[in-house]
């Protein structure tokens, strides 16, 4: 007798998918890697998806319906942030193929993303406005992107506490971020600030560069090729191996630049602190003010690192691990009864709550983000 088609199992390849996705990412995963996982030809997986960018697609609109409903269900702000803590420090929270890989989707399937990610953080913001009336909805939507990114961050990395103290801690990190006063100064505007340099001629290497971060960060290292570099630059793609050998090495010089960058306002910023508090909040404006300026940067620091050859990701690595450091001196100076683990997960969350809010699509319209950014940061480091 021929084995029954189990009625969930579109159900069970999308999950299936995700786990792949987590673990390899996207494109190291085939069509044919998620058949074998559930024991199916590949031709059965497409009866029920069309392609491996349907499977992500998916797979990231699975994972914002799994946050969503929380939100939904829950009677207020409280009690929706304790359900998406146990969530996020979970067995492998799925929220990475959210974060990290939803990118890789072209097109209608990205705006559709969008769509959805806008209305998972709508459903926060009454939640939101009933806990604190005086917010207004500009101000509801910005702190929801803040949540979101707090709760976010504990995809991006694998430090983990005894799970009861875990969950405590992002819930009250979470809270930080909802419960965090505004001050009044800086309404949204129209449009945001013009570009740095605008009018002027850019050298044609320099183009280059900035072109390939910025799709680099948009689409993901491995969907660009050196001929969409080029017709971004408006050149063909000869052209910019003249300038680069190969796109191993616009990684590389993206990859350094961001370092670069990082450093350069961390060294400013710390040289002028006269006591702990003041150098964490020089440290944190430094990072915004990073995170602000160069955005598609910082995509690539979070997102591209394992791309990098050998020797690179370890000089990389090393970067990180100082750069950590300097944080978690100035923030246990602030709060010496936390373990360095526990700080490290604080730090994160910081860094993921930046880097959600700067690259959603209302980052452009705070004139005054790294205002907005700095006490919201501030609310998670001193109130963890």
């Amino acid at each position: 007798m021929a084995a029954r088609r189990p009625p969930n199992r579109k159900a069970l390849i999308r999950s299936a998918a995700t786990e792949l996705f987590l673990e390899r990412g996207y494109h190291n995963v085939s069509v044919a890697d998620v058949a074998e996982a559930l024991g199916i030809t590949a031709s059965a997986l497409y009866h029920h998806y069309r392609s491996k960018q349907d499977l992500l697609l998916h797979a990231v609109l699975g994972t914002l319906d799994s946050v969503d409903a929380l939100v939904r269900e829950a009677g207020d702000l409280d009690e929706a942030l304790r359900s998406l803590a146990a969530l996020v420090t979970g067995p492998r929270s799925a929220f990475a193929v959210w974060e990290r890989e939803a990118r890789n989707l072209e097109g209608a399937q990205r705006e559709a993303i969008h769509e959805r990610e806008a209305e998972v953080v709508a459903h926060l913001v009454p939640l939101l406005r009933a806990a604190r009336r005086e917010l207004g909805g500009p101000e509801a939507e910005l702190v929801a992107r803040a949540v979101f990114g707090v709760l976010g961050s504990r995809s991006r990395h694998r430090l983990a506490l005894p799970r009861r103290r875990d969950q405590q801690l992002m819930f009250r990190l979470a809270s930080a971020a909802a419960y965090c006063k505004l001050s009044e100064a800086g309404r949204p505007a129209g449009t945001g600030p013009a570009a740095p340099g605008a009018g002027l001629r850019i050298p044609r290497r320099e183009q280059i560069l900035t072109e390939a971060i910025r799709l680099f960060d948009e689409r993901g290292y491995q969907s660009v090729t050196m001929a969409d570099i080029g017709e971004a630059v408006g050149i063909v793609a000869s052209a910019v191996y003249r300038h680069f050998p190969s796109k191993t090495d616009l990684l590389i010089a993206a990859m350094n630049r961001g370092g670069e960058r990082i450093r350069a306002a961390t060294e400013q910023g710390l040289g002028q602190a006269k006591d702990p508090r003041e150098a964490l909040e020089l440290l944190l404006g430094a990072h915004i003010a990073v995170s602000i300026e160069h955005r598609h940067l910082v995509g690539i620091l979070t997102n591209e690192r394992d791309q990098l050859p050998d020797k690179e990701r370890t000089a990389f690595r090393r970067f990180q691990a100082d750069y950590q450091d300097v944080w978690v001196q100035a923030l246990g100076a602030i709060l010496p009864e936390r373990e360095p683990t526990e700080l490290k997960i604080i730090i994160h969350a910081v860094h993921a709550m930046i880097y959600f809010v700067v690259r959603s699509r209302i980052a452009d319209q705070w004139p005054d983000l790294a205002q907005r950014q700095s006490e919201l940061g501030m609310a998670v480091l001193g109130k963890a």
